[in-house]
């Protein structure tokens, strides 16, 4: 005997079994006729019957639900076949329901209950059996409601669906890509981007849907299809080579340095804010990103357009520090009479090449940077210049003009002078110590860092002979402040003359070569006098050697008395005795 909770449990699972038979009455009749063809779903519907009407039926021995069990079984039986065995499940069903109604004995009851259990035993088998049939069935038809990418192959067979979308592929293969970015397009084949289909068996994905799986997993598809349909996604890959490269090419079409905003001199002589405008850079690494998504999952078909990743780049220079430079707070001036005309050209070349540039407070200037290279295509012609203690033709001989007298306005704006050279030699349009030399080869450069708290604006003029620099800004120091640099020489070498004597040259010859330059040891001192006082500060220190002056006296004839009396006179580097002898030998006008 079982006890009372024994027997709850009993008939709780033969009620759940009840309910599952119920469930499987009402589901597979509906998703056998999916199934069908529109007549063949007519002729089903009405073998199997309304399970609701059934269960409210009492069959012959007065037992409610024999009915609905069977009518279970031959639905079961009716989807297992699957869409080529509709004949079959109409004889289930059939049979089943000739079964409920004639039945009048416990022996035939009990016939088809055996015939049921059988057919539910040999479901799972059966399923089976129709899924190899529909697989190997080249007229089975994909669902109504399925989309591979962006073609609809709803009613289509394996090889017409194969056929639609393989034509949809090579569109795409084909498709240009357009990529944009502020107002400009770039263009890129997309098979030039490396594109290459990767799942091909998603027509054979595409048939199985409603079709694979137990009976309420293929339900459950056939539902979903009718209300909401599948898209298959059309799977591919690229070369990430071919788009780095691809985005490269438009980051360099695309990215533009912002104009900074500058200042510019009036003709009134007043200096003016020009405001600048924003530059874009492209983000590559952004871009690659999000393109990579959007052409494996953004693009479906058509003409694919995408926008690379920008980034605006403002203009640095603030316009209200700018507008603050009004005042000369610096000049310089030399003067280059007497120059050749190449090297009038050097002159006005460099100082058009630095006139115009404007320093923020902090910032540093090198005049090297700005005057390079001395090149003809650079505006420069050849002029004398020093190179190693003697005077030769070089391009951009005379910048060092340009230099010095830069070099004096950041002294009179009492900027911050980071490097200075002097020459080699002592310049004549200058006092010691207050030159200012540049070289390309020889590294030296003239370096100051505006350290004001303002922004400075460097003008520059050449013309007339006159070389003119200004450095504006903000004036903020008392006007009755006096700044003036002394140059203080401590040293000064005399030109030397070297004589040399030469048996190539006939008795009479004198050369006289070189450049002589005086040679000095100098500095410079900052006098500021201010309030009564007066204050000295040491700038820099400077050495210009002494270039001597050559004398070559032919010696070469055939009277040894005067060979021996020009050499002993060369030995004796008496130049007053050479003419003498030269004199009294005829050799030379008295």
């Amino acid at each position: 005997m079982m006890n009372k909770n024994t027997q709850r449990i009993v008939i709780a699972i033969i009620a759940v079994m009840l309910a599952i038979i119920m469930i499987l009455s009402m589901v597979a009749p509906a998703l056998a006729a999916e199934g069908q063809e529109p007549v063949e779903e007519t002729a089903l519907e009405a073998d199997v019957g309304n399970p609701a009407e059934d269960e409210a039926l009492p069959d012959n021995d007065g037992t409610a639900g024999q009915d609905g069990g069977s009518d279970a079984v031959s639905a079961e039986a009716s989807l297992a076949g699957g869409e080529g065995d509709a004949g079959d499940a109409e004889a289930a069903a059939a049979d089943s329901a000739g079964t409920s109604q004639t039945d009048n004995g416990n022996s035939k009851e009990g016939a088809a209950s055996k015939d049921a259990a059988a057919k539910g035993a040999d479901k799972s088998e059966a399923g089976k059996a129709s899924d190899i049939s529909l697989d190997a069935d080249q007229n089975a038809r994909i669902l109504d409601g399925v989309k591979i990418g962006e073609v609809d192959v709803s009613g289509m067979t394996e090889e017409e669906a194969n056929a639609a979308v393989n034509a949809h592929v090579a569109e795409m293969q084909s498709s240009v890509l357009t990529a944009k970015a502020d107002g400009q397009e770039m263009f890129a084949a997309v098979s030039d981007l490396g594109f290459a289909w990767t799942n091909q068996n998603v027509v054979s994905r595409a048939l199985a849907l409603g079709r694979k799986g137990n009976i309420l997993e293929r339900y459950k598809a056939r539902k979903d299809l009718a209300v909401n349909g599948i898209d298959l996604p059309i799977e591919r890959e690229f070369s990430s080579e071919a788009m780095h490269g691809f985005i490269s090419q438009c980051a360099a079409t695309v990215n533009r340095l912002p104009v900074e905003h500058d200042l510019q001199m009036n003709p009134d002589g007043t200096i003016a804010v020009v405001e600048g405008s924003n530059g874009i850079q492209v983000d590559e690494a952004s871009s690659y990103s999000a393109m990579l998504l959007y052409m494996n999952t953004g693009w479906r078909g058509g003409a694919p357009e995408f926008a690379l990743t920008t980034t605006v780049l403002p203009p640095q220079r603030d316009l209200a520090q700018l507008s603050l430079v009004k005042d000369v707070i610096g000049t310089g001036d030399t003067d280059y009479s007497g120059s050749s005309a190449e090297r009038e050209q050097n002159i006005l070349n460099g100082t058009n090449l630095v006139s115009g540039h404007v320093l923020m407070p902090g910032e540093q200037f090198s005049l090297l940077e700005h005057v390079v290279p001395f090149t003809a295509e650079n505006g420069y012609a050849p002029a004398p210049s020093y190179a190693e203690g003697s005077v030769i033709d070089t391009f951009g001989g005379g910048i060092c003009q340009v230099s010095t007298t830069l070099y004096l306005a950041v002294l009179q704006a009492e900027l911050q002078v980071d490097e200075r050279f002097c020459h080699s030699m002592m310049v004549q349009y200058i006092e010691p110590s207050k030159d200012a030399a540049i070289s390309e080869d020889g590294g030296k450069d003239l370096k100051f860092t505006n350290n004001t708290d303002a922004p400075i604006y460097i003008h520059g003029s050449a013309g007339n002979n006159a070389l003119h620099f200004s450095i504006y800004g903000m004036e903020t120091r008392p006007a009755d402040r006096i700044v003036q640099y002394i140059s203080n020489v401590l040293s000064q070498t005399d030109v030397q003359f070297i004589f040399l004597s030469d048996e190539n040259l006939p008795a009479g010859t004198v050369i006289q070569s070189g450049n002589p330059h005086i040679g000095y040891e100098a500095e410079l001192w900052k006098e500021t006098t201010w309030n009564g006082e007066t204050t000295r500060e040491w700038i820099n220190e400077s050495s210009y050697r002494m270039t001597p002056i050559t004398i070559t006296v032919g010696v070469q004839t055939a009277d040894q008395a005067l060979k021996d009396s020009l050499m002993g006179a060369v030995a004796a580097e008496q130049l007053d005795q050479i003419n003498g002898i030269l004199v009294g030998a005829g050799l030379m006008a008295g």
